[in-house]
């Protein structure tokens, strides 16, 4: 059983709604099957068939809907989970929010910020040049908290505050261990 909070919680995690509201409206109008309160200090409950009933009819087809268990470290793993299949399907259906066109001269703040040597920054560039994706310029594609770069989905470093800086460092962290540790293809 789920009270509206938890409910609440599960819906904004697979982006159905950000109002708690909402999911009181959807149980007074009967959208989502719950037990009434028999009392004003009580809530509603939910069964977590019918709230997984809910979820998969508000999802795209083909998308897994996982209730998470009670475990914060379970809760956080499913979470990104759901979020890279999510991210992964927007992807293919090539939505993203916006593109950070990459310059030479962003490369190297980057690398002398990071203090990483002269070589790198040569192979960081070449890598990076590949990727113009039809353009003159080099671009990244990027969608919420992950960039596009190689084929893979490389998440943005957030210690940083402007998004380019974001998706920059995080391409370069991606480039350096990949250089020490070549990934499997």
């Amino acid at each position: 059983m789920y009270n509206v909070e938890d409910a609440f919680s599960l819906l904004k995690t697979y982006k159905i709604t950000t109002h708690m509201e909402s999911v009181r409206r959807w149980l007074r109008e009967g959208t989502i099957k719950g037990i009434p309160p028999k009392s004003r200090k009580e809530g509603w409950l939910i069964r977590e068939d019918d709230l997984l009933q809910f979820i998969k009819s508000r999802m795209p087809d083909d998308t897994p809907v996982v209730l998470f268990n009670t475990t914060n470290d379970a809760k956080e793993t499913d979470r990104e989970a759901i979020r890279a299949e999510m991210w992964w399907e927007l992807v293919g259906k090539n939505i993203f929010e916006d593109v950070l066109d990459v310059k030479k001269a962003h490369v190297r703040d980057a690398v002398a910020h990071m203090g990483l040597s002269k070589a790198f920054e040569t192979y960081a560039w070449e890598s990076i040049r590949e990727h113009k994706r039809g353009y003159a310029t080099p671009r990244i594609p990027y969608l919420l908290d992950a960039a596009l770069f190689d084929g893979r989905r490389i998440l943005l470093d957030t210690t940083y505050e402007s998004k380019d800086e974001q998706i920059m460092f995080a391409v370069l962290e991606y480039l350096r261990q990949k250089k020490i540790k070549p990934f499997k293809t």
